[in-house]
């Protein structure tokens, strides 16, 4: 299967850093595809020190089957493929190429990503947290300047992400998330926009004050998956604080009798929340930031 993505290169009439920005890994993420799109057109070479790739699809067949989570050929979820194989499944080699021809020439990797069609989140961002403090360091400043209230650094619990796998290999590397259920909100892009270029000013690619603003750390990511399919009934919302052991839904059969109810594994703040019905097992049901 031949893909072709769109790529914005914009070569700065200074010397500066190299920079990759991603949008549309997961098809269905709007905003964050939208605020890609936005900056790669917007920003001119006077501006930028340095070079620029922006790729605002990265995954098209997802975007254009409006497919959730995974790439419509293999069912496999890109997001989870890094660095891929070059003779692999479409997504793993898709994963392969992407990150062979611009992963890997970058410096500095920002992906923007949301809450799919299916997920409700409150905006925040990811780094990795390595065994290089230093490039841990890096990445979690990079991650606290995009404007976003919520700051987490992952320890690996999903493996074969852009940025899990772009810190691997020694690359400052963090994920943003703002923007919901399939929806373009063009306000949440424009948040992602400001914070990026935020971001820009901080690493030199771009001139100007670097804007700093409080944001809260939360150490890890506790994850929930669905057990079985049935119907996902949560009892929580986005933004909610909850503690170790709380109620968090319940998946019920279809007949409505309650299957197994879910309780929080940690205690923290509820960052994204699925929102469908239908859930099928081993589906993420929520995250909780752990404080």
């Amino acid at each position: 299967m031949e893909e072709k993505l769109p790529v914005f290169l914009i070569n700065g009439e200074r010397e500066g850093p190299t920079v990759l920005v991603l949008g549309g890994i997961h098809g269905c993420e709007y905003t964050s595809i939208d605020a890609a799109l936005e900056l790669a057109r917007e920003l001119k070479p006077s501006e930028i020190n340095g070079k620029l790739a922006v790729i605002p699809i990265a995954n098209p067949a997802a975007f254009y089957s409006r497919s959730i989570y995974v790439h419509p050929e293999d069912q496999k979820n890109l997001n989870r493929m890094f660095p891929g194989k070059i003779d692999g499944t479409v997504s793993e080699r898709l994963a392969y190429s992407l990150n062979k021809t611009a992963i890997q020439a970058a410096d500095y990797l920002i992906d923007l990503h949301g809450g799919d069609m299916i997920e409700a989140l409150v905006p925040f961002t990811i780094f990795q947290v390595t065994n290089d403090k230093v490039l841990t360091e890096q990445s979690k400043k990079l991650a606290s300047l995009l404007g976003i209230e919520y700051v987490v650094g992952s320890t690996g619990q999903v493996g074969g992400s852009t940025y899990s796998s772009a810190a691997e290999q020694g690359k400052v590397a963090i994920i943003a998330e703002a923007g919901q259920q399939g929806i373009l909100d063009h306000g949440k892009s424009k948040l992602l926009q400001d914070g990026v270029k935020n971001a820009f000013r901080s690493i030199g690619m771009m001139n100007g004050d670097v804007l700093v603003s409080q944001s809260k750390q939360l150490r890890t990511f506790n994850w929930s998956f669905a057990d079985y399919s049935g119907l996902w009934y949560p009892t929580v919302e986005i933004g909610q604080k909850v503690k170790q052991g709380d109620l968090i839904g319940k998946i019920t059969n279809e007949f409505g009798d309650t299957v197994k109810e879910y309780h929080a594994g940690a205690g923290g703040i509820i960052l994204f929340l699925v929102t469908a019905l239908a859930i099928n097992k081993n589906d993420p049901l929520l995250a909780i930031g752990n404080e």
